[in-house]
């Protein structure tokens, strides 16, 4: 199980494009076989489906998708994955500039 963890990390790194296939959907995300490493569960959640309104459903049982990894998440042996850019990347400035007098 050890080399098989450590292979799809290797197949998929961090910020690289993938694929695969939704094999359960829950309310909450999305668990994907991703091509080329079937052993290992990808996950991708709602928020990181979802980082901008609209919100979209998300994608049903069976449905190919195209994803970028995110992180490995070591203690649940999953691959992490997002669509689009990440939440925390929003250009929205966090205060208000001041107004020119």
């Amino acid at each position: 199980m050890e080399d098989e963890w450590e292979n799809a990390k290797f197949r998929h790194p961090v910020g690289s494009k993938t694929h695969g296939v939704v094999r359960i959907r829950r309310p909450f995300g999305v668990f994907i076989e991703l091509d080329g490493a079937p052993e290992v569960i990808g996950f991708l959640d709602i928020a990181s489906y979802n980082p901008n309104p609209p919100v979209l459903d998300l994608p049903g049982v069976g449905a190919r998708v195209s994803v970028e990894v995110a992180f490995h998440d070591e203690r649940k042996r999953q691959i992490r994955v997002r669509v689009g850019e990440p939440f925390w990347n929003d250009s929205t400035p966090d205060r208000e500039e001041p107004l020119p007098s």
